[in-house]
C-alpha cells in the first residue's frame, strides 16, 4: 500500500484527498497540482528576466518573513505586478486576460456576493455557463476563498488571471449598476434620525463597504461610486421645478447620467451637507466644505461647494483622487521641440514660470510633472495650493484655509522665512500675491505658478492689471506656457470621415495641409472601451512663450496682448491653434474638438 501511494501523481494524490472528505474531484481546479507545471523560478528566469540571484534572495527573505515571493520582487523592482500575474498564470496553468469587457458583466452573477467580499479577496464573477462561471482574480494563490465562492455559487469555478486594477474596476462597476436597477424600482421616503445617524465622522468613509440600507444614503453613495468608476472629475446636483438633474464631468464634457425625484432633493442635499461636515440648517448661504472616502485602497477627496438659486440648493462635488499616478514630464504628451524648451526653462535657478488656460485644462498637472522632474535631495520645494490635488513625494505642501486667516499672501510670507529654492504658488488670483512672487523671484527663487488667461500673451497683460509693472515683469517672467486638453478620439471605434474645405478653413488649414491626410470622427454610440462616448481620455495642445531679449523689450514698450502675440507669431512660435492643427492631422482626435479647444483663437483672428 506504502508503495502505491509513492508512486501517485500529485494530481492523483489531490483527487484522492478531496475523495476522502467527500469534495467532487471535478468540481475542483486542481491545476496548481498538476505535475506538468512549470517551475515559477524557472518562468521567472527564464521567461521573465529576473535574476537567479535576486530570485534565491527574495526566496530567502520569503522564509525568514510572512510576505509572500511576488510582494518581495515587486517591491524590490525586479519584477512589474503585471509580468507577476503572468508569471503565476503560465506557473498554475491559468489563463491571463490583460482586459475584458466587464461593462458587460451581468450583475445576476454578483446576486449572492457582497461587494466587500469581492473586494477583500479581489475576485468578480464575469460569465457562466451551464456547469461553471468564470471567475477574475488577482490573486491566483489564494484557492481558500475560491473554494468559499464555489459553496456560496453551488458551481464549478474557472479561474482567469487578471490585474487588480481591471479587477477592482469591475467590482465597482457590476455592483454599481445593481444598486442603479434596485433604485430604478423606486427611493422611499428615508426619516430624518436615518440620515443623522452618520453625523461626526472623523476618519475616511470606505464608500465601497457602504451597505447601508437607507434609500437615499445608497442613492447618494451609488452616485458617487459611479462618478469614480467613470473618471469624471465633478458630479452637478442641480434642481428644476420638477426634477434634480445629476450630471457628471467627464474629460471635461457635462452629460446626464440620473434623475432623482423631486420629492427627494431636501434629503439628498442633507446626505452630503452631513457627509460635507456643513450646516444641514443653513440653505440661503452658499457653503463649502470636503468628503474623504476610501474607494478599496484609494483615497479619494471630494470637494464640496453648494449655491442656493431658485428651486434649492445647487451642489458641485469635485473628485480628486489622491492615489492617481502622475505622469513624468515626457509623458505628458508635449511635443518634441516644446519639451526641450520647456525643460531648459524649469531648470532655471531663479524667476518666474507661468502656466496659464481655463479651469480644467490641465495646468495643475502639467506644473506637478515640472517639479518632479526638477525634485532632487539637494533642492527644497515648498507649494501653496488651494486645494492640494496632487500628492507629491518630497515636497512640502502647503493648503490654503482662508477662514483661519491662511490666505495665499500670508502663507507666501511665511514660506519664503523658510529658504526654499522652489516656490509652487497654486494661482495668482491677486495684487498681493503677484507682487509677492515677483520679489520672490527677483532674490533668487524659482517660482511657478498658475494664471486664468486665454493664451501666453494674455498674461501679461493680467499681470500688468494686477498692478505689476512692465520692467518687473521683463526681470522676473522666464516663459509662459498655455495648456489646453482635447478629448483623444477613441481608437477602437473611431470612423473615416471627410471635410469640406470650407470646414478645414474653420481650423486654420488650407488643402496644401491636409493633402493625403485621413480624418476621423468620434463613432455615435461608441463602445465599451470609451464607455459610449466615442472619446477615450484627453491629449494637451501647448503654446509656449519664453521671454528672450526681442519679447522683453517688446513689453517694456507696450503690454498689448494681442501686438505681442502677433509679433511672437512672426518670430515662429506655435500657438495653441498650431498645435490642434498637429492633434487633428495626426489623427487623434476631431476637427469639433480641434475648434472647440481653440474658439476663442479663432474669434481673435477674426477680429484681426
Amino acid at each position: 500500500m506504502a508503495t502505491e501511494q509513492t508512486n501517485l501523481t500529485v494530481e492523483d494524490a489531490a483527487k484522492l484527498i478531496l475523495s476522502k472528505i467527500k469534495v467532487n474531484p471535478e468540481q475542483f481546479s486542481t491545476t496548481e497540482f498538476s505535475s506538468k507545471n512549470r517551475n515559477l523560478e524557472d518562468i521567472l528566469f527564464n521567461d521573465f528576466k529576473v535574476p537567479q540571484s535576486n530570485i534565491e534572495e527574495a526566496m530567502l527573505e520569503q522564509q525568514a518573513t510572512n510576505r509572500t515571493l511576488s510582494e518581495i520582487l515587486i517591491e524590490n523592482e525586479l519584477i512589474h505586478e503585471v509580468d507577476m500575474l503572468k508569471a503565476l498564470s503560465i506557473h498554475l496553468n491559468l489563463e491571463f486576460r490583460e482586459n475584458f469587457p466587464f461593462h458587460e458583466i451581468d450583475p445576476k452573477l454578483i446576486e449572492k456576493l457582497n461587494i466587500s467580499f469581492c473586494l477583500q479577496h479581489m475576485f468578480v464573477p464575469i460569465s457562466e455557463d451551464e456547469l461553471n462561471v468564470t471567475v477574475a482574480v488577482a490573486n491566483p494563490l489564494d484557492t481558500v476563498s475560491i473554494d468559499d465562492l464555489r459553496v456560496l455559487l453551488n458551481k464549478n469555478i474557472k479561474r482567469v488571471v487578471a490585474p487588480k486594477d481591471l479587477v477592482e474596476a469591475a467590482i465597482n462597476n457590476v455592483f454599481e449598476r445593481q444598486e442603479l436597477v434596485d433604485q430604478n424600482k423606486g427611493l422611499t421616503a428615508t426619516s430624518d434620525d436615518d440620515i443623522d445617524g452618520i453625523e461626526g465622522l472623523d476618519v475616511a468613509h470606505n464608500l465601497l463597504q457602504d451597505n447601508e440600507e437607507a434609500p437615499v444614503r445608497k442613492e447618494v453613495t451609488a452616485i458617487i461610486r459611479r462618478s469614480i468608476t467613470e473618471k469624471a472629475s465633478d458630479i452637478h446636483i442641480e434642481p428644476f421645478e420638477d426634477r434634480v438633474s445629476v450630471r457628471f464631468r467627464v474629460d471635461g464634457r457635462l452629460r446626464e447620467v440620473r434623475v432623482i425625484p423631486k420629492k427627494y432633493q431636501s434629503s439628498v442635499s442633507t446626505r452630503i451637507k452631513i457627509l460635507a461636515k456643513l450646516n444641514i440648517a443653513e440653505s440661503r448661504l452658499p457653503q463649502d466644505g470636503r468628503i474623504t472616502l476610501k474607494v478599496g485602497t484609494r483615497e479619494i477627496d471630494v470637494r464640496v461647494s453648494t449655491l442656493p438659486i431658485k428651486f434649492g440648493e445647487r451642489i458641485v462635488l469635485r473628485i480628486l483622487d489622491k492615489s492617481g499616478g502622475l505622469p513624468n514630464l515626457e509623458d505628458i504628451g508635449m511635443p518634441k521641440a516644446l519639451l526641450k524648451s520647456f525643460k531648459q526653462v524649469v531648470n532655471q535657478k531663479h524667476g518666474i514660470v507661468l502656466v496659464t488656460g481655463p479651469t480644467g485644462s490641465g495646468k495643475t498637472t502639467t506644473l506637478a510633472s515640472a517639479l518632479m522632474h526638477i525634485n532632487k535631495p539637494d533642492v527644497s520645494i515648498i507649494t501653496v495650493e488651494d486645494p492640494v490635488e496632487i500628492q507629491l513625494p518630497g515636497v512640502s505642501q502647503v493648503e490654503v484655509n482662508d477662514k483661519a486667516g491662511l490666505t495665499f499672501a500670508a502663507a507666501l510670507r511665511s514660506i519664503l522665512r523658510q529658504n526654499p529654492n522652489i516656490i509652487l504658488i497654486g494661482e495668482i488670483r491677486d495684487s498681493e500675491t503677484a507682487q509677492i512672487a515677483v520679489q520672490a523671484s527677483i532674490t533668487g527663487h524659482l517660482v511657478f505658478s498658475t494664471l486664468h488667461t486665454n493664451d501666453t500673451a494674455a498674461s501679461v497683460t493680467r499681470l500688468v492689471d494686477f498692478g505689476i509693472e512692465p520692467f518687473q515683469i521683463t526681470t522676473a517672467v522666464v516663459a509662459i506656457l498655455a495648456v489646453r486638453l482635447v478629448r483623444r478620439v477613441c481608437p477602437n471605434c473611431k470612423e473615416q470621415t471627410q471635410h469640406t474645405a470650407e470646414e478645414l478653413s474653420l481650423l486654420g488649414l488650407s488643402p496644401k495641409q491636409t493633402t493625403g491626410k485621413v480624418f476621423y470622427k468620434a463613432r455615435e454610440g461608441g463602445c465599451s472601451n470609451c464607455k459610449n462616448n466615442g472619446y477615450a481620455g484627453r491629449i494637451g495642445i501647448y503654446e509656449l512663450l519664453v521671454f528672450d531679449e526681442h519679447v522683453r523689450n517688446f513689453v517694456l514698450k507696450s503690454s498689448d496682448g494681442a501686438s505681442l502675440k502677433k509679433m511672437c507669431v512672426q518670430r515662429g512660435m506655435k500657438t495653441l491653434r498650431d498645435s490642434a492643427h498637429e492633434r487633428f492631422l495626426n489623427g487623434e482626435t476631431t476637427l469639433e474638438e480641434a475648434l472647440y479647444a481653440t474658439q476663442s483663437e479663432h474669434e481673435q483672428e477674426e477680429v484681426k
